[in-house]
C-alpha cells in the first residue's frame, strides 16, 4: 500500500492494523516538513476508496491516484489560508453518497492554514460524519490547529527517515552510488523531499557545490560573496518560475482541448491558476531555504572540525576543504550558526527573502570583525 514511500515504518504498521480492525473517520498526519506526509495521504486516500484496499496496481487504484476518482477530494488553501468558503463547500457535499466507491475521502493539505472560522465549521463534521465519510488532515505545525480539531482526529506522527533508508532510496530510485548517496543522506537530515532535491542537483544543477563555495567565503567575512549568493538564489528562483509557468501553460492547453463548455472551462482554469501560484510560492521558498541550509551545513561542519575533527561532519565529501577552512575560533562559528538559524526561521515565516539574507550577511560581517 505504501511501498513507494521510504521510511515511516510506524505509520505503515499503524494503518495496516487500522485497515484490519476498522478505520476511524478522521486522521491527522503530523510531523516536520519534507517527510512525505502529502504523498502518504494520497496513498491512504486511494486505499480507503479503492475496493481492493490499495493494492496500488489495479485500474481503480490508478484512477484514484491520478485524481480521477469522484470519491477522493483534495482540499488545498486558496491564497494564504484555507478559507471558510472552502470548508462550507466541503460540508455541503458530505450528504452526497459515494459515486463509485463505498466511501468518500477528503484530504486537507496544510490543515494548519485553516482560518478559525473554517476550523469551527469543520469541527461538527469531524464529530459526527456520515458513515461513509473519512477525513485525512495533513499538517507540518499541529500546534497551529485548534485543539478541538486535533482531539477529533487519530494523530499519526511522522518521523525523520533514517540515513540508511535515505541512502538506499537515493541509490535505488535516483541511481547514485553508495558513497554519494550516503553523503547526501546525512545532509537531508531525515527529509526525503530534501534528499530528492539534493539528488536532482547532483545529477545536473550542481548548485550545492556553488553554495558551499560561497558559504566558505561568507564564513570568513568576505563581503563580496553576498551579491553572488543572492544572484544564485535569484537565478534558481527564476528557473522554478519558468518551470511552473510552462507546466501551467501545458495544463491550460489541455483544458482548452478537453473541456468545451466555457463556464466549466473558466472554473477549471481558475483552479489551475490558483494551484500554480501556490506551487510557485512553495518552490521558490524552498530554493532560499535549501540555499541557506547548504550555507548552514558548511558553518556547522567547520564548527565541528574546529573542535573535534571531521568524524561527524555532514558534508562528508568535503572533508579536506573543511579542514583547510576551519581556522577561526569555534565561538565565532557558533555565533554565525545562530544568525543562520534565526534567518531560516524568518524565511520559513515568509519574511522577504532578499532582505532576510542581506541582513544575515551583515551580521556575518559583524561577527567576523568582532572575533
Amino acid at each position: 500500500m505504501f511501498e513507494s514511500i521510504p521510511g515511516q515504518a510506524h505509520a505503515k504498521r499503524y494503518f495496516a492494523r487500522a485497515f484490519a480492525r476498522g478505520l476511524s473517520h478522521a486522521y491527522l498526519l503530523a510531523g516536520d516538513e519534507g517527510l512525505g506526509k502529502a504523498e502518504f495521504a494520497r496513498e491512504l486516500g486511494v486505499a480507503i476508496v479503492a475496493s481492493c484496499g490499495g493494492c496500488g496496481t489495479c485500474a481503480e487504484c490508478e484512477r484514484a491516484r491520478r485524481g480521477a476518482s469522484p470519491d477522493l477530494t483534495f482540499v488545498e488553501r486558496e491564497g494564504e489560508q484555507l478559507r471558510l468558503e472552502q470548508v462550507e463547500r466541503l460540508v455541503a457535499e458530505l450528504s452526497l453518497r459515494p459515486f463509485a466507491a463505498e466511501r468518500r475521502v477528503w484530504v486537507l493539505l496544510e490543515a494548519d492554514k485553516m482560518t478559525t472560522e473554517a476550523a469551527n465549521k469543520l469541527l461538527k463534521s469531524l464529530e459526527e460524519p456520515p458513515g461513509y465519510v473519512y477525513f485525512v488532515l495533513v499538517s507540518d505545525h499541529v500546534e497551529r490547529l485548534l485543539p478541538t480539531i486535533v482531539s477529533r482526529c487519530q494523530t499519526v506522527e511522522f518521523q525523520p527517515v533514517a540515513d540508511g533508508e535515505i541512502t538506499a532510496f537515493l541509490s535505488e530510485r535516483h541511481g547514485l552510488d553508495t558513497d554519494a548517496a550516503a553523503a547526501l543522506a546525512r545532509l537531508a537530515r531525515g527529509s526525503i523531499e530534501r534528499a530528492t532535491r539534493l539528488a536532482e542537483d547532483a545529477r545536473g544543477g550542481r548548485r550545492r557545490a556553488r553554495y558551499l563555495e560561497l558559504a566558505a567565503r561568507a564564513v570568513d567575512g568576505d563581503a563580496d560573496c553576498e551579491r553572488a549568493f543572492l544572484d544564485e538564489v535569484g537565478k534558481e528562483e527564476q528557473e522554478v518560475a519558468d518551470q511552473v509557468a510552462a507546466a501551467l501553460a501545458a495544463s491550460l492547453e489541455e483544458l482548452e482541448r478537453i473541456v468545451t463548455d466555457p463556464r466549466e472551462r473558466s472554473w477549471h482554469q481558475k483552479r489551475l491558476e490558483e494551484a500554480s501560484k501556490r506551487d510557485k510560492a512553495r518552490r521558490t521558498r524552498l530554493v532560499a531555504l535549501d540555499a541557506l541550509d547548504h550555507l548552514s551545513s558548511w558553518l556547522r561542519d567547520v564548527w565541528v572540525v574546529s573542535q573535534a575533527g571531521p568524524q561527524a561532519v555532514w558534508n562528508s565529501d568535503r572533508i579536506a576543504a573543511l579542514e583547510s577552512a576551519a581556522r577561526a575560533d569555534p565561538q565565532r562559528y557558533g555565533q554565525q550558526l545562530e544568525v543562520a538559524a534565526a534567518t531560516r526561521k524568518d524565511l520559513y515565516l515568509n519574511v522577504d527573502r532578499r532582505l532576510a539574507l542581506t541582513a544575515m550577511f551583515r551580521r556575518f560581517e559583524e561577527v567576523a570583525e568582532s572575533a
